[in-house]
């Protein structure tokens, strides 16, 4: 199990877009050698005081993203009338160490902070948080 990593930050981030669009991944500034290394699904188990569940986000190469947030996921073999599973799309760009995020849907009220960027830190993306906190996203490993 991986546990969040919660570290003072200078500044929070909060949910407000960034600017890329369709074909982020052709754009300008961008090297194809770092929107590859973002290229997958990530996985953080919670982040902060305000999100004590699962966020997963998956980064696909035509620069698109989905994400999902577990909030309240149903068991196994258990019949709900909820999934328990918020889930936002969008667009992303990589640009000096950081990806950008542009949502395109929002679905479900009622989720924790959403994060307009990361920064790429080694194996890790950081989400910076309100306040002083800083949420860890793990790359999981492709299934073949």
């Amino acid at each position: 199990m991986v546990a969040a990593l919660l570290v003072p930050a200078a500044a929070g981030g909060s949910a407000a877009a960034a600017e890329p669009g369709p074909g982020a991944g052709r754009q300008g500034n961008q090297s194809v050698e770092a929107q590859r290394s973002v290229v997958g699904s990530w996985i953080s188990p919670r982040g902060g005081a305000e999100r004590a569940y699962e966020r997963r986000i998956t980064f696909e190469r035509d620069g698109d993203f989905t994400m999902q947030d577990l909030v309240a996921p149903c068991p196994p073999d258990v019949q709900c009338i909820w999934s328990g599973i918020v889930g936002f799309e969008g667009t992303y760009r990589v640009r000096k160490g950081e990806v950008l995020l542009t949502y395109a849907t929002v679905d479900g009220p009622g989720v924790a902070e959403l994060p307009a960027s990361f920064e790429v830190a080694g194996p890790y993306l950081i989400q910076k948080l309100d306040g002083y906190g800083r949420a860890a996203y793990v790359k999981q490993a492709a299934k073949f």
